[in-house]
């Protein structure tokens, strides 16, 4: 167990919780850890947009008057978390990374900020994010990049950028992310911790803003995955004031963690996801590594065939760019000149796209949809890299003035954004490092709704690799 100061604030959320119930390890002093380290690594990261001290240390002696009193709400209580900025909370600026909603006070807390408050958590504060949650690399020139951990010159990948960038580097023990096109599971793998995407629905999103609703997730970023499962128990399940919140029964996530990898059928997809010409040679080398440990430890991999699998990209650029301009609509109207001119053209070129090619990429999802459940009805899982690419710099990733794309990290996505098409649970893990020393995500794809297998897989890895065990740098 952790006895200091660093060690504690890298431990996980799993072994932190029964130590917080029994009164071994204090919720006041794991937030003064918390709000210690943003204090110092906060201007070099610029992973928080928002920070709440005073609020989080009440709350930090609230909760430990309650353990002490017998009144113990779970794991997360008392553990200090973050929301990245796209979350409202009563009274707080939700600023989705944009200075177009510098002054969007909420008025009352979304449905997992108070799934969080009930749970006993923390809220430590906001983290920062590609500007209204629109880009894959975490450049944001108008409120600031966020930076990784593990080199402060590289992209942490977006658009969850700060959430990333403060797991990764202990500020925090976990945080909300959002995922469109890959918005949780792309930083997870640029920053070396773990995201899951639920199933489309899962969480409801009642009081997070908008970017393309057929599409949106959102999730939580941890450094381990058992910690994923500790914070999907506290904010899943069906919210009536969210259309698109799905009314099935949740599960406990955390409790098939510990069954390891026998009778586990892991599909292994025979086409895009491996293609050298697509992945970096040190990425395959990495994920094939992590594939074969996890066939020696009682998993069974299966070659699948997937010859129409790199289909899924286009058909997510083709809802999410004219469900974009819906939601931005009046916005851009009033604002045009207030977005970052990069996101303002991304967003606009979903005005370029007729209503047919709408309905037409709405079609190819249902049977790109059915095509992957067929293709993978004979296993649980399918395991992939995260993201094709080594991490770039933030310097490449940065358009030039005119431009609207830069030189690097339009193939961030490409991976990712398939199982927001599908709406599959879709969860990137640690699997190695680069020449670099930069982190790899090995990416666990699942059924609908059976984020509890690809828990179980994610963890089971993590505890035959153990490469969470390594940490970032910062002095």
């Amino acid at each position: 167990m952790p006895n200091n100061r660093e060690d504690l604030a890298f431990a996980s959320i799993h072994e932190l919780a029964p130590k917080i119930a029994d009164g071994t390890i204090s919720p006041v002093e794991l937030t003064e850890i918390a709000l210690d380290r943003i204090a110092q690594f906060n201007d070099v990261l610029n992973a928080f947009i928002d920070v709440w001290d005073e609020e989080s240390l009440s709350a930090a002696r609230r909760a430990e008057a309650e353990i002490a009193d017998g009144r113990h709400r779970g794991p997360l209580h008392g553990i200090p978390i973050a929301l990245k900025d796209l979350v409202d909370v009563a009274g707080k600026v939700t600023t989705g990374g944009s200075r177009v909603l510098k002054n969007n006070v909420a008025t009352k807390n979304a449905t997992i900020a108070d799934r969080f408050n009930d749970a006993g958590a923390i809220t430590i504060g906001k983290t920062h994010l590609v500007e209204f949650a629109f880009g894959p690399t975490g450049v944001n020139p108008h409120m600031g990049d966020v930076h990784n951990p593990w080199d402060l010159s590289r992209i942490t990948g977006g658009s969850s950028s700060g959430s990333g960038s403060a797991v990764a580097a202990g500020l925090v023990y976990g945080a909300i992310g959002s995922d469109t096109g890959g918005s949780i599971r792309m930083p997870a793998s640029l920053c070396g911790i773990a995201g899951i995407k639920p199933t489309y629905g899962r969480v409801p999103r009642t009081g997070v803003l908008d970017l393309s609703w057929s599409s949106d997730h959102v999730g939580p970023m941890t450094r381990r995955t058992a910690d994923c499962a500790h914070v999907l128990n506290a904010i899943a399940g069906h919210d009536p004031l969210d259309n698109a919140s799905a009314n099935v029964p949740v599960p406990d996530f955390a409790a098939d963690l510990d069954k390891g990898l026998d009778g586990i059928r892991v599909g292994v997809p025979e086409h895009y996801f491996f293609d050298p010409d697509i992945v970096d040679p040190e990425v395959l080398t990495a994920v094939n590594a992590a594939i074969q440990l996890l066939d020696r430890n009682g998993a069974e991999t299966i070659p699948i065939p997937m010859p129409w699998v790199g289909d899924g990209r286009a058909i997510n650029q083709a809802i999410v760019l004219p469900e974009a301009v819906a939601v931005h609509e009046k916005l851009l109207a009033e604002h045009a000149d207030d977005y970052t001119p990069a996101v303002r053209s991304r967003i606009q070129a979903g005005l370029a796209i007729p209503a047919i090619d709408y309905i037409r990429a709405q079609r190819a999802r249902q049977m790109f949809a059915e095509k992957m459940a067929h293709a993978t009805s004979h296993v649980d899982v399918i395991a992939t890299p995260s993201i094709p690419p080594r991490a770039p710099t933030i310097a490449e990733c940065t358009p030039s003035p005119g431009q609207v794309i830069a030189e690097k990290g339009g193939d961030v996505p490409l991976f990712t954004s398939i199982a927001d098409v599908t709406g599959q649970p879709s969860h990137s893990v640690l699997c190695g490092f680069d020449s670099g020393g930069m982190p790899i995500g090995l990416m666990i794809t699942g059924k609908a709704f059976d984020e509890a297998t690809v828990l179980r897989v994610g963890h089971a890895y993590e505890e035959l690799a153990g490469w969470h065990s390594r940490r970032p740098s910062l002095a």
